[in-house]
């Protein structure tokens, strides 16, 4: 029996290798001689640097920068050996992960770091830069990004502003800055919501990174000034850009300053890595993230696989530290059937602690049921 094994990362918990691993050991310990292939993998976002230092040639390059909140740090971006592309992540400067949840402060996390690490690209020579846009801390629509290029966003007296999404509701005016026209923008995202409104980036999303209701009501706003600016300088409309909410408006932001495209990141990766070919020879399919819910159908790395799954009737069985509902629309997409990793009441500490322990159970738990009703 042939069963690929494809998953996401645990957010601020597991690595995709460590989600595989654990549930290789619940395949295995059912079935010994299953034919197992691992591939950790991502939808654009958190994981997708190892992803592509599994599967080409290249190196990672270690850069001085800073976490969201301006605290000196050191990040890493991939430099392809053989061509002058660089895929930049967002979450390795910029990303929830780097800030203690009791720092965190979504008003004034910025892009700025994120936007040194490009910089080191461009100056390497680099004429694409690939940026993966999941586990934003920020709100600031990539203001930071632009700020780092040597951009300026200033108010109506001609003042700077200060870092952050709060700041851009005073943004009156753009200064641009000298970059080659040949440089190749493109951002991988793993969602389709836009800028603005009860389904965009602040209101969706700021919860996520500790908005309260009053910040996420200033966010919206300033992004909407910010994209009202963006229109007026760069002729460019942004705020009903499908995948534009991704990461806090950085896609958008990105296509506003640079025209960047906005692609999907799991079928940008499963394009370069050639992915369609490795399910279509599966028999079964494991796949999971930290929470499967109907965003999971909206462009993420589980709903994705569960969909190319399904144009070749491959069962999918989807796994997660969390699941919610409308479960329709999971079974629709693709997925034979999704499972929370918890066996009893626990608290999320609890959850996370023993988060690989609890996969390998439940991997154990559902693989004997499905053998049993497949034999």
């Amino acid at each position: 029996m042939r069963i690929l094994i494809i998953t996401d990362s645990f957010k601020e918990n597991l690595t995709s290798r460590k989600v595989c691993r654990a549930i290789h050991k619940g395949i295995t310990s059912i079935l010994p001689d299953a034919n197992i292939n691992e591939i950790p993998f991502s939808d654009g976002g958190e994981g997708s640097l190892n992803v592509l230092a599994d599967n080409f040639k290249g190196e990672f390059v270690i850069c001085k920068t800073e976490d969201a909140l301006g605290k000196k740090c050191s990040a890493k971006y991939f430099l392809f050996k053989d061509r002058k592309v660089a895929w930049i992540e967002l979450s390795q400067a910029s990303g929830l992960a780097q800030i203690p949840p009791s720092k965190r402060n979504i008003l004034k996390a910025s892009t700025y770091g994120t936007g040194l690490l490009i910089k080191d690209a461009l100056d390497k020579g680099c004429v694409e830069i690939i940026l993966g846009v999941g586990g934003s801390a920020s709100n600031d629509g990539g203001a930071g990004i632009f700020e780092a290029l040597g951009g300026k966003l200033l108010d109506n007296v001609g003042k700077k502003l200060s870092r952050g999404g709060a700041s851009l509701n005073t943004l009156e005016s753009i200064v641009p800055f000298s970059i080659s026209k040949k440089v190749k923008w493109k951002i991988a995202c793993d969602v389709k919501n836009k800028l603005l409104g009860k389904n965009g980036s602040s209101v969706v999303f700021g919860p996520q990174k500790g908005a309260s209701p009053e910040d996420v009501k200033l966010l919206d706003k300033s992004l909407k000034r910010f994209s009202v600016v963006i229109k007026k300088h760069f002729n460019r409309s942004i705020d009903k850009l499908e995948g534009g909410g991704a990461a806090g408006g950085v896609a958008a932001g990105m296509h506003g300053f640079f025209n960047a495209s906005l692609q999907s990141g799991f079928f940008l990766l499963a394009k370069m890595t050639n992915l369609k070919s490795k399910i279509e020879r599966a028999d079964l399919i494991f796949t999971a993230e930290g929470k499967i819910d109907k965003q999971s159908t909206k462009g993420k790395l589980t709903g994705s696989v569960a969909n190319l799954a399904k144009k070749n009737n491959i069962p999918v069985i989807g796994l997660a530290g969390a699941i919610e509902g409308p479960y329709a629309l999971m079974y629709k997409a693709g997925f034979s059937g999704i499972f929370s990793i918890q066996n009893e009441p626990m608290n999320i500490n609890h959850s996370k602690e023993n988060a690989e322990v609890l996969l390998t159970d439940t991997t154990e738990r559902v693989l004997t049921l499905y053998m049993k009703n497949n034999k």
